[in-house]
């Protein structure tokens, strides 16, 4: 799976040929999407976990 990353292309999500969208990340907004989605609620989630268990 390729990322598409183009810094001049200004879109945040791009159309991908097959059909649906991709992120940029080549766009800063791109990576706080990133973050946002999936680094933050893992967090939370072995924090719920840790905290059950302990």
């Amino acid at each position: 799976m390729a990322l598409y990353r183009d810094p001049a292309d200004k879109r945040v999500f791009v159309p991908k040929r097959g059909g649906g969208v991709s992120l940029n990340f080549g766009h800063p907004i791109a990576w706080v999407i990133l973050v946002c989605t999936t680094i933050i609620p893992f967090v939370i989630v072995v924090g719920m976990t840790i905290a059950v268990l302990a």
